[in-house]
């Protein structure tokens, strides 16, 4: 007879199914709700959301949006003083458009 799995042995194994497993069965079940055109509004969009999210596409890129003054550190604020003044500092470009475009 084989050996008892022990606790660890056993947490192990289903962490194992769930990363391999459970992450295809989530999916296929997210894009099947994605694309049943009788599937619910509000379950489509968490669908879609769902797979956008494993797949990546909301996570916060550096550049993407400046950091908030209370993000940055002392460098930081220090550079983004100066390049707002060199900004203020330069004549206003002689155009004829207003801020409607």
């Amino acid at each position: 007879m084989g050996k008892t799995p022990t606790v660890e042995d056993t947490q192990r194994e289903l962490l194992r199914r769930i990363r391999t497993e459970g992450v295809v069965a989530a999916y296929e079940a997210s894009l099947s709700i994605c694309r049943d055109q009788k599937a619910p509004a509000p379950a489509r969009a968490t669908a879609s959301m769902t797979i956008f999210r494993a797949a990546g596409m909301f996570d916060r890129k550096d550049g993407d949006k400046p950091a908030e003054p209370h993000e940055m550190t002392a460098d930081q604020l220090n550079a983004e003083i100066k390049r707002l003044e060199e900004r203020q500092s330069q004549p206003a470009e002689d155009d004829d458009t207003d801020i409607f475009g």
